[in-house]
């Protein structure tokens, strides 16, 4: 006759044995659900991204969103130098403002944003006026050596006509200005104004001479271009 406990406990580690090794597979399968995968760590591609990655990917969106604005920007100011709304004596200033406009277009972008600041709902025209005439100042070399002149046509009032400098600093309108402050101190002093009278019928003729030249309707307001910064001609 055979005993059933002598078999039993064979019978029963035989029986255990699949469910046994399932469990320890479900365990494993949890160590696995928790444990950090250490390549996708290494590599920085776990489940949630890090804030490093975060902030890379929002430079990178950045970056194209100033790329794209910088370009409209240097278009649009393309479009204004070659509209009717700005003039120029040498021809060849217009090319040399956007090969600049073209080379320099992160600078421009801050000129303008800083003049925006500066002056809030600034108007296109005005604007144009500010960073553009800017934008020689800070590149003189880049253009003639002769003296010349730009013009900006405002919609709603007189333009502007802004005297260049040569390439050392002279021009006529700085001439004829200091002409006319020397006489008025010599009449002053003197009570004679025959040679003040003299340098101002000079000097209206020269502004006569370049509100026709640029085909104003009504006598432009005329500036040297270093007193442009202070924008005499803007609504304070």
């Amino acid at each position: 006759m055979t005993s059933i406990s002598a078999t039993e406990p064979a019978a029963l580690l035989i029986l255990q044995q699949p469910a046994a090794q399932a469990a320890a597979t479900a365990e494993e399968g949890k160590e696995q659900e928790t444990k950090p995968d250490l390549v996708k760590v290494a590599n920085g591609i776990s489940g949630e991204p890090s804030k490093e990655a975060v902030k890379a990917a929002f430079a990178v969106s950045l970056a194209f969103v100033e790329m794209d604005a910088k370009s409209q920007l240097a278009a649009d100011a393309a479009e204004f130098i070659d509209s009717d709304k700005f003039a120029v004596s040498d021809p060849t200033v217009k090319d040399t403002l956007k090969a600049l406009i073209a080379e320099k277009g992160w600078e421009f972008m801050q000129m303008v944003k800083q003049q925006q600041e500066a002056h809030g709902g600034i108007g296109k025209e005005d604007l144009y006026a500010l960073v553009l005439t800017q934008m020689v100042a800070r590149n003189r070399e880049r253009f003639t050596d002769d003296e010349f002149e730009m013009a900006f046509k405002f919609k709603d009032r007189p333009g502007l006509v802004i005297f260049v400098p040569d390439s050392e600093g002279n021009s006529t309108y700085r001439e004829l200005t200091k002409a006319l402050s020397d006489e008025e101190n010599f009449a002053h002093k003197t009570g004679d104004d025959t040679a003040l009278n003299e340098v101002r019928s000079a000097f209206a003729e020269y502004k006569s001479a370049w509100t026709t030249a640029f085909s104003f309707s009504d006598p432009p307001m005329f500036l040297d271009i270093d007193n442009v910064k202070y924008s005499p001609w803007m609504k304070k």
